[in-house]
């Protein structure tokens, strides 16, 4: 009788580590699901900010793009003023040229006049 008791208590303390063998392995089922679950989510966040870093990244290309054709731009307006300031230069010039030239007609129709009064005087 002694020996069936031992294996009685000896069946019976197999089936409680089983029981709690059982509801450790549904705790670590459960606590895997979870993992799982938050790893999902990690993954998902992790997508969502590769897309915004893209989109930014898009967002910067575009505005260094849109730099380089305002310096373009401004480059090209710098020359065209350099070009204008050249004319305009040329153009002083001509007037003061112009200018020196109505000054030395005008001496001569001066001194052309100052002949023909003193031809007809004399």
């Amino acid at each position: 009788m002694t020996a069936t008791k031992e294996v009685g208590d000896a069946v019976t303390g197999i089936q409680n580590s089983t029981r709690t063998n059982i509801e450790a392995m549904d705790k670590a089922a459960e606590a895997v699901g979870k993992s799982t679950g938050l790893a999902g989510e990690a993954g998902e966040s992790l997508e969502s900010i590769v897309t915004r870093v893209e989109s930014t990244a898009d967002q910067v290309r575009a505005i260094a793009t849109a730099s380089e054709e305002q310096s373009a731009a401004g480059e090209e307006i710098s020359r065209g003023t350099d070009e204008v300031n050249r004319i305009a230069a040329e153009t002083a010039e001509g007037m003061t040229q112009s200018a020196q030239a109505v000054t030395d007609l005008a001496r001569m129709a001066q001194e052309l006049q100052s002949l023909v009064d003193e031809l007809k005087r004399g």
